[in-house]
C-alpha cells in the first residue's frame, strides 16, 4: 500500500490543527492556503468521520464561534522499542500520549519464534488492559535501537525475520506494521515536532549514533540494500581501514570508525596496551571522554578530531548527492565548542561550499524514546488519512 497522502490538504489541515491545538475555519483556510469552499468540504468529511469535532468558544468580541479540534481518542497506536536487553511496548492516542506500557526482557538466546510469541502476547495484553479493540489500533511501529543492531540483531533477526515479524503482527491485529532504526524514526519525529526544518540531514553521535535524511518531511530510503528492512546505511569513510563491521560486512564504515569502542581500542593500541591506559579507559564513559578533551587532554583531542573528520566526510558526501537545507546535530559532543570547531574546520577544508553555515545543534525535545515508535503509524496512516476501512464504530 502506498502511504503517500490521499489528499495533501487533509494532511496540512490535521497537522496545522495539531500544532495550534484547534482553530476556526478562517484561520485554517488562510494557513493551509485553500479556499473556504474547499475547506468546508474537507472539514465536513472529517467531522462526519469523527476525526474532527467542533468546540464552541467566545472570542475577544464576545461572539460565539466554533473551533475545529482533533479527536485524539478516535484511534490508537502501538509502539515497540527493541533495545539491547529489553523490549518496551506502549499504547498511545493520536496525540502520542502514552496510555499504557509493558516491558519484557530479551532473554530468548536467539530463539526468534519464542521472542515473536512473547511480543505478540504483550501487544495483545496491552490492548486488553486498556480496553482497546484491535480495529481501533491504526498500526504498530517497531523501532530497533543501535545497541540491539550491533549486539543482537545478527543473532535474533538474521535473514528475513523482520518480514516474518511484520506479517505475524499484521495477521493478528489487522493493522500495518512499520519497522525503522531509532535514528531514522527520530528524524521523522523531529520533522513533525519542528516543521520549520524541511529538508535536512540528521547526524546523531554519542553512545547512540547514526544518520538519516528527510526530504519534504519524508524519510529517504537507505543508500544500500543490506539490512534494508532495518533501515541501516553504512557509509565508508576510511577505505584503507582494517576495522571490520559485522553488520555491513565491510571495513572502514562510519558507524564502526566512530564508535566509542573503536576509539578507545585505537588509543589502547597506540599506547601498547599499557596497564595505566587500560585501567584508565576500562570504565570511562563517553561523557567523561568528551570532558577530558575539553580540558585539553591531547589524546582525547586527537581522537575527537578524527571523529569530526569522519562526520565531515559523511555530511559532504550526502550533501553532494542530495543538496540539503540544514544539518541537524544531535548529541552531547556537538555542544562542545572544541568539537564544533574541528567539524567546521574539516567542512571548510574538504569543500568550497557553505555546509558549515547550515549546522544546527539540537536541544533534545523532551520525549521518551518509545514515542518515536508509536509515532510511525500516526505519521503514515493518520496524517495521510489511510484508515477508511476502520471508520465503522
Amino acid at each position: 500500500m502506498d502511504f503517500k497522502s490521499q489528499n495533501k490538504n487533509i494532511t496540512n489541515l490535521l497537522k496545522f490543527i495539531n500544532q495550534c491545538g484547534g482553530s476556526n475555519k478562517l484561520e485554517i483556510a488562510e494557513n493551509i492556503m485553500v479556499s473556504p469552499a474547499a475547506l468546508t468540504k474537507i472539514s465536513k468529511k472529517l467531522l462526519g468521520d469523527n476525526i474532527l469535532v467542533e468546540k464552541k468558544y467566545i472570542d475577544e468580541n464576545n461572539r460565539k464561534k466554533n473551533l475545529l479540534v482533533i479527536n485524539y481518542e478516535r484511534f490508537y497506536s502501538m509502539g515497540v522499542l527493541i533495545e539491547e536487553n529489553f523490549t518496551k511496548v506502549i499504547l498511545t492516542n493520536l496525540k502520542n500520549d502514552i496510555l499504557g506500557e509493558l516491558k519484557f526482557k530479551n532473554n530468548y538466546n536467539g530463539d526468534f519464534d519464542q521472542y515473536l510469541k512473547a511480543l505478540l502476547e504483550f501487544i495483545e495484553k496491552l490492548a486488553k488492559e486498556n480496553k482497546v479493540l484491535p480495529e481501533k489500533i491504526l498500526g504498530v511501529g517497531v523501532v530497533v535501537t543501535n545497541e540491539f543492531i550491533v549486539k543482537k540483531s545478527l543473532d535474533l533477526f538474521k535473514e528475513d525475520r523482520f518480514l516474518t515479524l511484520k506479517k505475524s503482527i499484521m495477521d493478528k491485529f489487522s493493522g500495518y506494521v512499520f519497522v525503522e532504526t531509532e535514528i531514522r524514526a527520530e528524524a521523522l519525529y523531529e520533522a513533525f515536532l519542528a516543521p520549520e526544518y524541511k529538508d535536512f540531514f540528521l547526524v546523531k553521535y554519542g553512545e547512540k549514533r547514526g544518520s538519516a535524511i528527510i526530504i519534504d518531511n519524508k524519510l529517504v530510503n537507505p543508500a544500500i540494500s543490506h539490512y534494508r528492512s532495518m533501515g541501516t546505511r553504512h557509509f565508508i569513510v576510511e577505505p584503507n581501514s582494517d576495522v571490520y563491521c559485522e553488520i555491513c560486512k565491510k571495513k572502514g564504515c562510519f558507524d564502526t570508525m566512530v564508535s566509542p569502542k573503536n576509539i578507545f581500542e585505537e588509543i589502547l593500541k597506540e599506547n601498547n596496551y599499557s596497564n595505566r591506559i587500560v585501567e584508565m579507559y576500562k570504565n570511562m564513559s563517553f561523557e567523561e571522554f568528551i570532558k577530558r578533551a575539553e580540558s585539553g587532554e591531547i589524546t582525547e583531542c586527537k581522537a575527537l578530531r578524527k571523529v569530526a573528520r569522519y562526520i565531515a566526510i559523511l555530511m559532504i558526501n550526502h550533501n553532494n548527492l542530495l543538496p540539503l537545507d540544514t544539518f541537524l546535530l544531535s548529541g552531547r559532543v556537538f555542544k562542545s565548542s572544541l568539537f564544533l570547531s574541528y567539524l567546521k574546520m574539516y567542512l571548510q577544508e574538504f569543500q568550497l561550499g557553505e555546509v558549515h553555515e547550515k549546522l544546527i545543534v539540537l536541544d533534545k525535545h523532551v520525549f521518551r524514546e518509545e514515542l518515536v515508535a508509536s509515532f510511525l503509524p500516526i505519521n503514515y496512516i493518520f496524517y495521510n488519512y489511510h484508515f477508511q476501512d476502520n471508520l465503522e464504530e
